[in-house]
């Protein structure tokens, strides 16, 4: 506790200390500190911008920004760089500090200048025709500027009519057809962004029917704004490629593919020279080469006809292109694929196509190891895996791993051992491609589906049990588009045996005559675990995007024993002691399951984010069982829940653990429901911070005797809503993401006090404080 409190302080008294660090330092003698920058519309002026417009579009066009606030509030950047040494620019710590930090912003009138200009060019273009700006610093005694550019629009030119002069007769069909696709419509501004994205459209609308050759320069406007009503027609003008002798345009060239060529190497440099350096096989109307020193080629050539959409005498599609770019790159064994065209000597409308492919290893080995640490008892794993990512020449990627573990178990008085060992062997084999009869290839082609099969076997050894678990899968993966995915198992089996329980284990825990544990009891059996499911994924998340808003949504759902449940009651089948049916005298599971997850991420500015995630999840044991197996059941707290207690320490309900050596199983449930408000910053060199407001609990279907107040209702769950707060720090390192967060709680509904329950009131760090080391952020 002391350690904590004084650890707290001394923190504090660092943060202090910066902040009482001097921002002016760096700031010449004369010079102002840029402190803020504003885009505002006065009131005097024409509304006909809107204010989000102003704050998110126009905002952009500043060339200066004031020095970054941690989470919009604290320029600590701008603290740390002033903390470095004037003297001795050159020493490490002075140039760690200079690195970490951030140079002060100075105030330069000629970028102010500059922004100025842009934002009133701006506006023209966004069709406020005749827009002006004004520019009004202020600067403080204390060495700061505030820069406040004021907006004044005017009224903006709309588009009254729409005209289309076409010279090439097949362009003016192909738009005509495609009007309906059209960003031009009557009514909208005149606005030069529009405009230019037109002008992108048709220009790929025209190369997905051939027209390799088009580029945008040849389409053009002429806008009428002479009258005073600030209506402008608009004349679109499509240009011939060239003209005639005679000054006739002439019509744009359509393309077709031919001589269709795939060059199979391991090396990038290599060339397209025909000689006796490469073997050719001819395929279904293209060409493969191949080195000539090796047997057979890498890759069948049936699984790149498979995996192209490129046909001989085909017209030029720059859709068929990227979907084949798509395709191939799904092709585990390659390193990447290039595509060229170029005009067929010879002929007027042929485009010859090489298709590049480089590719990776056949073979692979991987050694990994990582620390564990479970509720304080520190342990090491290890794994080795060998993966062949061409087994049968289609790219099948086999992998093989196997894997082990040791931890040192504390706080188990009454057991013979205090070691806990895990080792496991895993192997998977992943199709690029749907193995279903009755597939035809162009359905195969369009499916762009893998398809998994594995099988597994993990034993695990404790000194209160011994337990085995073979499994068994078999999946479909298959994406529409970059925004959705889909995952259908079609079947997984788990195969859960214990041959071995500890009989101090028994007698305290399983043992009937002692104890009514049914939660307890039916995870320590043998049982058989046959599941169908299916999740959906949709995501409009990218990378380096400056959308103000993306957002993911995760539906999952499964079920598992209703055949093998008809196939005994059809049978007429005997139930052993405990009222269920077996499967060659081992009882299977039966439950529905359902789980849904939100995020969504509102970018605020450069450096700060908001995201909030909302989930829940319910299963529910029926028939052939009566509590959901282990491995299906929901637990609450830790690093991706709610952060404010330790993993698996938190509900279900109001039910207060009290068996360290069984709560992992007792704070388990079959309803979970949970948000996280979090808000990201980015604070210096590779560090981001975020501050964390969680909340959740889980609860179970009925009530059990081992978990009293735990049973949901929909009268009272919402009081049993757990809440806590917290920070955090991420190292973001590129490949990975290393977090540590600190949470404490402000609401626990298993407290029995006003105090314990609400811990918000009367903070304490032994009891509230919760500490995560984790992997990757939460959501």
């Amino acid at each position: 506790m002391n350690r904590i409190i004084k650890t707290v302080l001394s923190v504090w008294a660092g943060l202090m200390g910066l902040a009482s660090c001097s921002v002016y330092k760096y700031v010449p003698e004369g010079e102002y500190l840029l402190d803020k920058i504003e885009v505002t519309l006065p009131s005097k002026s024409d509304r006909t911008v809107k204010k989000s417009d102003l704050a998110s579009d126009y905002r952009n066009y500043s060339y200066q920004e004031p020095n970054s606030r941690w989470f919009g509030l604290f320029r600590f950047p701008l603290r740390i760089y002033s903390l470095s040494g004037a003297s001795n620019p050159d020493r490490w710590v002075n140039r760690t500090l200079r690195k970490w930090g951030e140079e002060p912003v100075i105030l330069d009138e000629i970028l102010t200048d500059a922004s100025e200009k842009d934002m009133k060019r701006a506006l023209i273009n966004s069709g406020y025709l005749k827009a002006d700006v004004d520019v009004k610093t202020s600067y403080s005694k204390r060495g700061k500027a505030s820069v406040r550019y004021e907006l004044y629009p005017g009224d903006v030119y709309v588009v009254d009519e729409i005209r289309y002069t076409v010279s090439d007769p097949q362009i003016a069909i192909i738009l005509e057809d495609n009007q309906v696709h059209s960003l031009l419509k009557k009514g909208i501004n005149l606005d030069a962004g529009i405009l230019d994205s037109e002008r992108t459209r048709i220009t790929e609308l025209l190369h997905k029917h051939g027209y390799y050759s088009f580029n945008k320069d040849y389409i053009s406007y002429v806008a009428d704004t002479v009258n005073l009503s600030y209506e402008a027609g608009l004349n679109v003008i499509v240009a011939g490629e060239g003209s005639d002798a005679e000054g006739n345009p002439n019509p744009h060239t359509q393309y077709y593919l031919s001589d269709i060529d795939y060059y199979l190497m391991d090396t990038p440099n290599f060339s397209s020279d025909r000689d006796d350096t490469l073997k050719t096989i001819d395929y279904k109307g293209f060409r493969l080469f191949y080195p000539y020193d090796e047997e057979k080629p890498l890759l069948r050539p049936s699984v790149l006809d498979s995996h192209s959409f490129l046909r001989e005498g085909m017209l030029y599609n720059t859709d068929s292109v990227s979907k084949t770019y798509s395709s191939l790159s799904r092709l585990g064994i390659l390193r990447y694929t290039n595509i060229r065209f170029e005009p067929l000597p010879g002929t007027a409308d042929r485009l010859k196509t090489n298709v590049y492919l480089v590719n990776l290893p056949k073979h692979s080995f991987s050694f990994e190891m990582e620390g564990t640490n479970t509720a304080g008892d520190l342990g090491a794993a290890a794994s080795v895996s060998f993966m062949n990512r061409n087994l049968f020449r289609g790219s099948e990627q086999f992998t093989l791993k196997l894997r082990g573990a040791y931890e040192s178990i504390t706080n188990l008085p009454g057991y013979s051992g205090d070691t806990y060992l895990e080792y496991g062997l895993e192997a998977n084999l992943d199709f690029p491609e749907l193995l279903l009869p009755l597939v035809s290839q162009a359905q195969q082609r369009r499916s762009q589906a893998t398809s998994q099969f594995s099988l597994k076997v993990n034993s695990q050894n404790r000194p209160e049990f011994y337990k085995t678990i073979f499994s068994a899968g078999w999946s479909y993966l298959w994406s529409d588009g970059w925004r959705k995915s889909h995952r259908l198992d079609v079947l997984d089996i788990n195969y859960i045996v214990l041959p071995w329980i500890s009989d101090h284990f028994k007698k305290e825990y399983l043992d009937p005559i002692t104890s009514k544990n049914s939660i307890l009891k039916y995870n320590y059996e043998n049982l058989l675990i046959t599941k169908i499911g299916y999740n959906y994924y949709y995501s409009n998340f990218r990378l380096k995007s400056v959308s103000p808003f993306q957002y993911s949504v995760r539906i999952g759902a499964e079920t598992s024993g209703n055949i093998l449940y008809a196939a005994s009651k059809l049978l007429e089948s005997e139930k052993n002691a405990n009222g269920q049916y077996e499967v060659m005298n081992i009882a299977f599971a039966q439950y529905v399951k359902h789980d849904f997850s939100f995020t969504g991420n509102w970018r605020i500015d450069a450096i700060n984010n908001l995201l909030l995630h909302v989930e829940w999840g319910i299963a529910v044991p029926y028939n052939n069982s009566t509590s959901l197996p282990f491995e299906k059941r929901y637990f609450a707290g830790g690093a991706n829940s709610v952060r404010g207690w330790s993993v698996r320490e938190l509900g279900p309900g109001t039910y207060l653990g009290n068996d360290k050596a069984i709560d992992y199983i007792k704070q388990s449930g079959d309803i979970k429901i949970g948000a996280s408000l979090e808000f990201r910053s980015k604070l210096f060199w590779k560090l981001n911070g975020a501050l964390f407001l969680d909340a959740g609990n889980i609860w179970t279907i009925r009530e059990y005797e081992e978990q009293p107040g735990g049973q949901f209702f929909f009268d009272s769950f919402y009081k049993q809503i757990a809440v806590s707060y917290g920070a955090g720090i991420r190292m973001d390192l590129g490949f990975f993401v290393l977090r540590v967060d600190g949470g404490m709680k402000a609401y626990n509904p298993a407290g029995n006090t006003v105090y314990q329950r609400i811990p918000l009131l009367n903070p304490n760090f032994g009891r509230d404080f919760a500490f995560h080391l984790a992997v990757g952020y939460p959501f």
